[in-house]
């Protein structure tokens, strides 16, 4: 038996005393066995089960899960930034571009125009039950199912990588906008100059 097989057998026995606590949708099922088994690169592979053409893809959990999250936080500091590294994100220079189109030698009012405000996706702000360790340590923990998590931060990387396409279009427009502006004030100018 090959080593990996024999690490996801393994797996899954030790997993399996712990399949009662797992959802209905979330049972553990036997993924090995396919026959004519072939690497198609990284942990994909293909092969035949039931007369059937499979694609089977194994992942470790956890480093699906940190992958994810990885992802849908940078996801939101491209939108919305980051105050502890000092970025603004695109939501911030579109704001600063609104507000550069409202100054008066661009034709603006000199007034900020309400932008609507940032709205962040990912809000992780557990409730904890408190316990107390062997060695006597008073904790506070949380604890979820797997899959909801994944779901959640699947939704959270949806919705984020919708906003960044948004909020990529408000601020090209905006900045084609100030493009034009400042043209406009360097032709007057210009013209000004001449006369």
């Amino acid at each position: 038996m090959k080593p990996f097989k024999l690490m996801i057998l393994t797996l899954g026995l030790v997993l399996a005393g712990c399949a009662s606590k797992l959802e209905k949708k979330n049972e553990l099922v036997d993924h090995s066995g396919l026959e004519k088994e072939e690497t198609v690169g990284g942990e994909t592979v293909l092969g035949v089960r039931d007369n059937k053409v499979k694609v089977q893809r194994k992942v470790f959990l956890a480093e699906e899960l940190r992958r994810l999250e990885n992802l849908s936080y940078g996801l939101q500091y491209e939108v919305y930034g980051n105050r502890e590294y000092g970025t603004i994100g695109l939501y911030g220079a579109y704001k600063e571009c609104k507000s550069e189109l409202q100054l008066p030698k661009y034709g603006g009012k000199g007034k900020l125009q309400p932008v609507e405000p940032a709205a962040l996706v990912i809000n992780e702000d557990p409730e904890f039950q408190f316990a107390k360790t062997k060695e006597g340590d008073l904790v506070g923990f949380s604890e979820e199912y797997l899959s909801e998590r994944l779901d959640r931060f699947k939704k959270y990387r949806d919705v984020l990588r919708r906003r960044r396409s948004e909020y990529e279009q408000k601020l090209e427009i905006c900045e084609h906008d100030l493009k034009v502006a400042k043209s406009n004030f360097l032709k007057n100018k210009a013209d000004a100059k001449s006369e």
